[in-house]
């Protein structure tokens, strides 16, 4: 009797062994379930810092495996689980006050403030294009600054500010305002070593004397605009 159960056994095994061949093949064949990735675009931020409290956020939803900002483009590269819906990262991004959109090309910073009406300022370039002799953009007469800045720099719209406060009580002031985009344009290779930082200043004073620095110092500002 225990032959005849040993031998039943060996043919229960044998006629189920291409069964389970068919099953380890299926499974084998399965494909895997891929991350993928996709880009977002954001508007409303002033500058990169406050951007990047939605890359901090997104460390925290189900189902994102990566995320980075790009500064020049406002744009969020997100790495997603397979099956995680868009929508997460579009909320994540409406929580953190900005507003997102499904693919690239619509990011966009917040507009800086407009100079009084009748301000003697000019945007020399906003694309990071050369722009030529520095001097050459000098008022005649008159303080210029060149105010060196990109739109993702959050402390370049503090020395903004300042400027569009000093152009209203000083007739003597003039303001040139210069878009780097960042440290690998035609601009920033113009100005060479010197552009470090930003935001970057350039001030020539009335006899032509040239004062340059970096950062937010008020107190450095109104030397130079003090400076003969």
């Amino acid at each position: 009797m225990l032959r005849g159960a040993v031998r039943s056994s060996r043919r229960i095994r044998r006629e189920l062994f291409p069964f389970a061949l068919v099953l380890i093949g299926a499974l084998l064949a399965t494909p895997a379930r891929a991350n993928r990735v996709q880009t977002f675009s954001m508007q409303g931020a002033d500058c990169a810092d406050s951007a990047l409290k939605v890359v901090d956020a997104l460390k925290k939803v189900k189902g994102v495996k990566k995320s980075t900002f790009d500064r020049r483009t406002a744009e969020l590269r997100v790495t997603l689980a397979d099956g995680t819906p868009n929508d997460v990262v579009l909320k994540t991004i409406a929580a953190s006050g900005y507003q997102g959109f499904v693919g690239p090309g619509l990011g966009a910073y917040l507009p800086h403030p407009a100079y009084p009406p009748g301000a003697d300022v000019q945007l020399v370039t906003n694309d990071g294009s050369a722009v030529g002799p520095l001097d050459h953009l000098e008022a005649p007469g008159k303080y210029t600054v060149l105010d060196v800045y990109a739109d993702w720099c959050g402390p370049c719209r503090v020395v903004d500010a300042r400027l569009r406060e000093l152009i209203v009580q000083r007739t003597d002031l003039a303001v040139r305002r210069l878009n780097v985009v960042d440290f690998d344009t035609a601009l920033a290779k113009q100005l060479g070593s010197r552009l470090t930082a930003l935001p970057h200043l350039i001030v020539f004073t009335p006899s032509g004397r040239r004062i340059e620095f970096e950062g937010v110092d008020p107190a450095k500002l109104d030397a130079a605009l003090a400076a003969k």
